[in-house]
């Protein structure tokens, strides 16, 4: 397996991307025994469908090695998913997971998200408005919904029920922003993002954690050059403690940076989805 595991988000912010050789969705269903657990890997800023690609199969594979079908699955820049990254249904995307929960061989009451960066924030987003997500793991991730990436004009990211959520604003033609695109230091701009919105504006665009139905563990690194998803991810704890949150969740801190995720944290993860996931699931 490569060193790094997670060479995506935010790098280029505006750069375009050719997803045309991507699909839209890769299955890696178990198709002997029982229903099994599914897995939805969802990849960051970039678009298209990344973690389909060939040297990502090590990845892939390692679901399947712990008794879980996983799909890798692209939600927007790939043939049948929207060209643009702004006002993204959470209802379109939740609809096409629980259609991949629809196989015989899944077992549609067991069904985790994972995602990386963008994909992390997407993660918390979906488990937090659709029940039928009831596990979320999350790298890289965000305690807020941000703007849409590669769109000049400040448009939200998402949308609910056909309504664009509300979210804090880090200006892609900011200063701070355009000097990362030299320096590969993003965090300055979301830090003076978060810093400069109300406290109003940020509890709008707060992601409702707590309505989580099942275990959360967060991936985070304390020198995030991307975004500061170390202290995001405090604030997702803060939000889960003051709740009283009922479900496992953990938070592993690494002391790299963005793209620090290895094989030796990804153990870690399918041991934690080993325990809340497949050990649940397979004992009913």
């Amino acid at each position: 397996m490569m060193k790094f595991i997670m060479p995506l988000a935010l790098v280029g912010l505006l750069a375009a991307c050719s997803n045309d050789a991507q699909p839209d969705v890769k299955k890696q269903f178990i198709q002997e025994g029982q229903p099994r657990p599914l897995v939805v890997v969802l990849g960051g800023s970039e678009g298209g469908n990344t973690l389909s690609a060939s040297h990502w199969r090590p990845f892939l594979d390692g679901f399947n090695d712990i008794a879980v079908s996983v799909a890798a699955m692209g939600y927007y820049g790939t043939q049948n998913t929207p060209s643009s990254a702004a006002e993204l249904s959470l209802n379109k995307i939740a609809d096409r997971i629980i259609t991949l929960t629809k196989d015989p061989m899944i077992d549609e009451k067991c069904v985790a998200v994972y995602g990386f960066s963008k994909g992390a924030e997407l993660a918390l987003l979906l488990g937090a408005h659709f029940d039928e997500i009831n596990h979320v793991v999350s790298v890289m991730p965000s305690h807020v919904s941000w703007n849409a990436v590669k769109t000049l004009s400040s448009r939200s990211s998402w949308s609910l029920n056909g309504t664009p959520l509300d979210y804090i604003d880090a200006p892609l033609l900011s200063w701070k922003m355009q000097k990362g695109n030299i320096t590969g230091e993003f965090t300055p701009a979301f830090n003076q993002a978060l810093s400069e919105a109300s406290a109003d504006a940020v509890a709008a665009a707060k992601i409702p954690v707590e309505k989580i139905n099942g275990p959360i563990l967060l991936v985070s690194a304390k020198h995030d050059e991307i975004w500061p998803s170390y202290q995001m991810s405090q604030h997702i704890e803060s939000s889960l403690q003051t709740a009283k949150f009922s479900y496992p969740f953990e938070h592993i801190a690494m002391d790299g940076g963005h793209y620090s995720l290895n094989k030796e944290v990804q153990t870690q993860v399918n041991q934690f989805l080993h325990q809340t996931l497949v050990d649940t699931c397979m004992a009913r």
